[in-house]
């Protein structure tokens, strides 16, 4: 059965390869972007690659919340029935920046923005039967949430802030499924795995933890190079299995690893205090 399905942040990468499968099943996809002509050049493609004039587009940049929720707004007037939401967008910052409200861009957009959207869009959702939010997850999943730390308080070294925003997100996506699931709303976390995008492509040595940084040439040989969206594509297999998969039907608060498995999130992740700590921050 077709579904109408938003991917944020689908006008390349790992969003882009997911979107492009998913209109290759046959389902409505609508992809956001905050470029109007490298979005329109996306849908462009989109259509072609995957035989759909059913490919749309929506703009908005997640990290300002005004532009957030008036892309909730277009949403939602457009579709008023939406199946799946792929909450996809994600931000590697080379450099401590924050949002014009303040808040540090990471988790702006790997944590709040998540949470927003998928309350902004909840009429549409609640409109579905067996709704599905999906939120992906990255990084580095050996390290620890710290409350302390949710926003580089304890200092900002880029991929260790980045990692540590989407262990963050877990935690936030944890303690909200509940809620959604008694509106009818699942929700799960995806993890795609490594790919080289444009994401990882701007990331410099700095970006890499002290100790690792003599690890550079190696990293960057395979998180930079240009693969033709081989690894993109690999990677957008979990979310795209996610969005489908009739054994999620009624499953929320669960996390999916590369291979579309079960997997167990870190303690902390879990803990629900650390939890509650985390939304107070959104």
């Amino acid at each position: 059965m077709s579904k109408t399905i938003v991917v944020t942040g689908g006008t390349g990468g790992i969003g882009y390869f997911t979107a492009r499968e998913l209109a290759r099943q046959g389902h409505e996809v609508v992809v956001t972007g905050r470029n109007l002509e490298r979005g329109k050049a996306a849908v462009e493609r989109l259509r072609a690659e995957s035989n759909s004039e059913r490919v749309h587009l929506a703009m908005g940049d997640l990290s300002a919340r005004e532009e957030l929720e008036a892309l909730a707004v277009d949403l939602l007037a457009r579709f008023p029935s939406i199946d799946v939401l792929i909450n996809n967008a994600g931000y590697l910052a080379t450099e401590l920046e924050y949002t014009s409200e303040g808040v540090e861009m990471d988790f702006a957009v790997n944590v709040v923005a998540p949470w927003a959207f998928t309350r902004a869009l909840m009429p549409s959702l609640e409109r579905a039967e067996g709704a599905r939010v999906l939120n992906i997850t990255g990084g580095m999943h050996n390290d620890d949430l710290d409350v302390d730390n949710l926003q580089a308080e304890k200092g900002f070294v880029g991929l260790l802030t980045y990692s540590h925003s989407k262990r963050a997100m877990e935690a936030m996506s944890v303690a909200q499924a509940p809620e959604l699931a008694e509106r009818g709303v699942n929700l799960n976390i995806v993890y795609p795995g490594a790919a080289s995008t444009a994401m990882t492509q701007g990331m410099n040595k700095e970006s890499l933890p002290p100790m690792l940084r003599f690890a550079w040439p190696l990293f960057s040989r395979f998180m930079q190079r240009e693969d033709g969206g081989k690894s993109a594509e690999k990677a957008s297999r979990s979310s795209v299995w996610a969005a489908t998969a009739a054994e999620l039907e009624g499953v929320s608060g669960r996390y999916y690893d590369t291979k579309c498995r079960p997997a167990k999130l870190r303690p902390s992740v879990l803990d629900a205090s650390n939890q509650e700590l985390s939304l107070i921050h959104i």
